[in-house]
């Protein structure tokens, strides 16, 4: 059988090949469509991120700058006009030089302070502190990474510093004695009358001698400090030797006393006194003069600011009423000429006795202070009642039957030995305050807000 076989036409191979390369176009098309697609995923993934390093490292960032600032420390009566060299000062203290900061400085731009670029993981953040008003700053941190930029935001408080000395309920910067039967006892809590003693001139800080008694723990700071011990006396409720061991810390960190600015109060005390025998009922808001030398007795009452000048030597006895604060001139002159005295049944109340009239309205925010006396010293001789308000002086003594509670901290401002003994029986209430107690100026922090958070997002 014969098969039959016909030939091609030249126009049909022609047709295939055009056929051909259309499918080839349309592959190759397809292909470099594919590849631009998978390079835009992959731009889109780089790109996102990029994204999410740059929040994360605006987040971290904000993080790592709240952390440094809640460190910083700004002397609390410095000028607003200051705060932005004081705080960059301050914050650079713990990040200039470091490698992440790349040796860069914090700096201040006109009334901003600047925190260079620090790199972080897979990105970099810079920070800006700008003063919205006196008391508050604003804190934006920008995180790049890529060509990503993300910025975060929070505004900060400017607030008083917890002074760390209102912590004990006896601090001196001398030495520390308490002999005979002298108590110093917490009211409520035997841990709010523990003390320390800042010395830098005696190595046994602080001295317990015969039947004394503390009921808190005993610090002394200073390298090479001792407590010493003698006769039977009772720690933290124990006159057992390895009980009271647990009880004494040596070689600790000095708290930084507060600054005394009793100026703004001085100004409150506007009528004189000149009289070392003052015989009227009452007194408001009185000025002793230099050298007088007032005794207050017979059931005087004393109101509001009580502002004493040096040198003198008062004493406040036979049923005296001190129902306001009283604060001294500071003064290098001798202590034996700069002495405030308390004896015969003072009662002594803070600033809320006073009635609600203009002549108080002022003094009646003073509070947290009972007496502040740079340049002087203070002796107890007798009961006091219930004082509102810590006590402060370069020097302290407590002897005789001196017996009364302090509702706040009592402070030796000098390195001068603070006595306890005789009968002496005080009792220490802390009290918790925001702010600084009348007449002492502390460091000021920065306090973050947290309801004032928020994202700004992308931005340059």
């Amino acid at each position: 059988m014969k098969i039959a076989r016909y030939p091609v036409a030249g126009g049909h191979k022609a047709f295939a090949y055009v056929l051909v390369m259309i499918f080839l176009a349309v592959f190759v098309t397809l292909t470099a469509i594919s590849a631009a697609a998978i390079n835009l995923s992959l731009q889109s993934s780089r790109n996102y991120e990029n994204a999410v390093q740059a929040r994360m490292a605006a987040e971290g960032g904000l993080e790592f700058l709240l952390h440094a600032l809640q460190d910083v420390r700004l002397d609390g009566s410095i000028a607003s006009g200051d705060l932005p060299g004081a705080l960059a000062s301050a914050l650079g203290g713990q990040l200039n030089g470091t490698a992440e900061g790349a040796g860069r400085t914090v700096s201040v731009a006109g009334a901003n302070v600047v925190v260079p670029e620090i790199s972080a993981p897979k990105g970099r953040f810079a920070g800006t502190l700008a003063w919205v008003d006196a008391r508050t700053v604003s804190l934006t941190v920008k995180g790049r990474s890529g060509g990503a930029v993300h910025r975060v935001r929070i505004h900060l408080t400017l607030v008083p510093r917890q002074l760390a000395i209102l912590n004990y309920g006896l601090v001196s910067r001398g030495q520390i004695n308490i002999s005979g039967d002298a108590k110093l006892l917490g009211e409520d809590c035997p841990a709010d009358a523990s003390i320390l003693s800042a010395t830098g001139t005696h190595p046994d800080a602080i001295v317990l001698d015969s039947n004394a008694a503390v009921s808190g723990d005993l610090y002394a700071s200073g390298d090479g400090a001792t407590v010493a011990m003698t006769g039977s006396p009772t720690v933290a409720g124990s006159a057992d030797s390895n009980a009271i061991g647990r009880h004494v810390h040596v070689g600790v960190g000095a708290p930084d006393f507060p600054q005394v600015d009793v100026a703004p109060i001085a100004a409150l005390a506007t009528n004189v006194l000149n009289s070392g025998n003052p015989a009227d009922p009452s007194y408001a808001n009185i000025r002793i003069a230099a050298h007088t030398n007032p005794t207050f007795r017979n059931d005087v009452v004393l109101n509001g600011v009580i502002y004493v000048e040096a040198p003198n030597v008062v004493r406040f006895c036979g049923q005296t009423t001190v129902n306001g604060l009283i604060v001294t001139q500071p003064s290098d002159r001798p202590l034996g000429d700069c002495q405030l005295i308390f004896a015969g049944g003072v009662k002594a109340n803070g600033v809320e006795m006073l009635p609600d009239t203009p002549p108080f309205a002022p003094v009646k925010t003073l509070i947290g202070t009972f007496i502040a006396a740079p340049g002087f010293g203070l002796t107890f001789l007798g009961n006091f009642g219930v004082v509102n308000g810590l006590i402060a002086a370069d020097q302290l003594t407590f002897a005789g039957t001196a017996e009364g509670t302090v509702r706040g901290s009592v402070l030796g401002l000098k390195d001068l030995p603070t006595n306890l003994g005789g009968h002496a029986e005080i009792y220490v209430e802390r009290e918790e305050m925001d702010g600084f107690p009348a007449g002492f100026l502390g460091a000021l922090g920065l306090r973050p807000d947290p309801a004032t958070y928020l994202e700004l997002g992308r931005g340059d």
